[in-house]
This record gives C-alpha cells, structure tokens and sequence, in this order.
C-alpha cells in the first residue's frame, strides 16, 4: 500500500500546477502587463505598504450573509463586476497574498476559489505571503510601495460551473459514500470545544480531520510534498481520482483545502460545503 500510494503522488507531483508562487518568482513577473496582484488584507495594513501594484481585494465583497447565521458566495454577476472592477481580463494571470495576519492566507484561497468557480483559474498564491516578500525584496524600491495603483477596468467573463459548491441537503446524500474533510481545528472537529457559529459539537459521520493550517509551515510557506502525501492520502485516505467534500463553517478554511487539493494536487473532484 505504501508503494501504491507513492507511486499516486508521483504522479499527481507530475500534474501540479503553479499554484504557489515564490517570492523570487514574483519578483521577475512584476512587469508583465497580464498580472494582476490582489492583496487580501484590511486598509490600514495595505496603506502601511504592499507590494509594488498590488490592488487590494476585499473578502467582504465576494460572500455574503445569509439571516446573519451563515455565509454563502456572492453570485456569478457580482463576482463577476468585482473582479472587473479590480482589472482582472480573461487572460490576465492573477496572484493572491496575505499580510500573514490571521486567516488572511485564506482570504487569498476563497477569493481563488470564488473565481475559480467562475471559470478564471490562472491564479497563484504568494508562498509564504507578504513578510516572505519582505524577508527578500524590503530594500528593493521596486517592490514594495504605499501608493494605490492605476489600472483599468479589466474584461473578465464569469462562467459559472454549478459542480463545486454544494449544499447540506447534498452532503447529506453522500454520507457514506464519498470522502468528507473537515478543516476546522481538531479541538472543534472532536468536539472538546464548540466551535462559534456552529449549534453543535462534533462533525460530519465518517469524515475525517483535515486542518488547513497543518499544510503551512510557520512561516505560511506550504509544507513539502512528503508531508501533503502524508496528510491527504495516507491520514485522509483520499484518491485522487474519487470525490472528495471539504467543509467548515463558513468556507474559508475548507477553502484552502479545496485550492490545494485542486490548484496543486491535481485531484479531480473536490466539492465544497459552503456552511454547517
């Protein structure tokens, strides 16, 4: 089994797409006239500085809340406007970061995820986020700034694909039958704590735990491709090849699981649950 399952990742390493980007790698695309740079943090943080360009992307513009209980995507129309609005074309290759505060690195994977779903899907993610930028490029004045650029309104088309988002009745239905990862904290997922928002301790039946968070090393550099066959295919029992359903609570974290697991590892069908 060990032998079958390293053969698998060899061969998903082979398909892997460009899904995180390093910092040095960035830095040489920084000119082309196709990227488009978003950056996920709050205005106070992007006014004190990004990177040189960088357009700043609020979440708070892709989802929305439902009776104040949960959040669920915007629509296809008005994700659709936003990301014209932040200069995105139909062939324009997009890179998302955080200022690795808390969970911004997830903002970063539901605004990919958001626009994914809507059939845009040249996109990267910063390894590492901005203090890896920074650790490499602070006294580079090409590369950081404290202006807000000037670009114009980008051209991209929003193509819905209705086969990831799913809701509770559907997972309801797949109990049983297809692979569920929940990427809450384990605390919440065993139910010693009762995670906020959410009415009851515990999970899903049958799924298993999967924190976004263990995919990152402290520094939000994504772990090595050992340790990403170790947590999904070995810990996770996940093929490739098969379903898979990631969830949360709000879809942020299970976000990150879906982008990995789609953006990176290849696999072929991942859903996500967009509440609990």
């Amino acid at each position: 089994m060990k032998i079958l399952l390293t053969l698998l990742f060899f061969t998903l390493s082979l398909f892997a797409k460009d899904a995180f980007i390093k910092a040095e790698d960035l830095y040489n695309k920084l000119n082309d006239k196709n990227i488009v740079i978003l950056d996920t943090t709050n205005q106070e943080n992007y006014d004190e500085g990004h990177i040189k360009n960088a357009r700043r992307a609020d979440i708070s513009s892709f989802r929305h809340w439902v009776d104040n209980q949960y959040m669920l995507m915007n629509s296809s129309q008005e994700i659709q406007t936003v990301a014209q609005n932040l200069g995105i074309n139909n062939d324009s290759y997009v890179v998302l970061y955080g200022h690795n505060n808390a969970k911004e690195i997830l903002k970063a994977s539901y605004i990919a995820l958001a626009l994914v779903v809507n059939g845009f899907d040249n996109i990267s993610i910063l390894d590492g986020g901005f203090d890896e930028w920074k650790n490499n490029y602070l006294d580079k004045e090409d590369a950081i700034s404290l202006q807000t650029p000037k670009y114009t309104k980008g051209n991209f088309q929003a193509k819905y694909n209705p086969q990831t988002l799913v809701g509770i009745d559907y997972v309801k239905s797949q109990l049983g039958k297809v692979s569920m990862i929940e990427a809450r904290p384990k605390k919440f997922f065993d139910g010693t704590e009762q995670s906020p928002g959410v009415k009851r301790r515990g999970h899903i039946t049958n799924a298993k735990s999967s924190f976004w968070q263990d995919k990152f090393n402290q520094n939000e550099t994504l772990v090595n491709d050992t340790k990403l066959k170790k947590l999904y295919l070995e810990d996770n029992k996940l093929n490739p090849n098969e379903e898979v359903i990631t969830y949360c609570t709000g879809g942020l974290e299970a976000s990150m699981n879906w982008y990995i697991l789609t953006q990176y590892l290849d696999f072929k069908d991942v859903k996500l649950m967009m509440h609990l």
